[in-house]
Parts: C-alpha cells; structure tokens; sequence
C-alpha cells in the first residue's frame, strides 16, 4: 500500500515538473500544449509572411535597378 501511494506519488509530481511545449516532435504526451502550439504556428506564419513581404520588395528594386542600368546603356549607346 504505501509504495503503490509512494509510486503514485512520485509520478504526479514528475507530471507537475514538466514543462509545456507547442513543438510535436519535444514534450510527449503529457507536456503537449494546444495554446503554445497556436502562439508557434502564429509566429511562424509572421515570421513567413515578413521573408514574403521583403522577397517582393528585393525584386521589385532589382528590376528598378535593371531598368535604371538598362536606361543608362541606351543612354550611352546613343552618344
């Protein structure tokens, strides 16, 4: 009786300490957190939307920058 309390015990207090995680691939089955897992996938999806956002606008001035060379060459071949 007192080690089955004893281990049973010990065991709540092993689910007490562990800490919550939203990453499927750390934590098991008892350190899953639902609401770690959303702030994860939110941030994420910032994170994506940001590296869009700045890779439209590098092509964008790349082709400004390419029209710009491509004016001036005319330009020259001109003269």
């Amino acid at each position: 009786m007192k080690r089955s309390l004893l281990l049973g015990l010990l065991f709540a207090a092993s689910l007490t300490s562990c800490q919550t995680t939203g990453d499927p691939s750390q934590g098991g089955l008892f350190g899953w957190s639902q609401g770690q897992a959303d702030q994860r996938i939110y941030a994420r999806e910032r994170y994506l939307d940001d590296v869009e956002r700045d890779t439209a606008y590098q092509r964008r001035r790349s082709r400004e920058l390419e029209d710009e060379a491509a004016r001036k060459q005319r330009q020259l071949d001109q003269q």
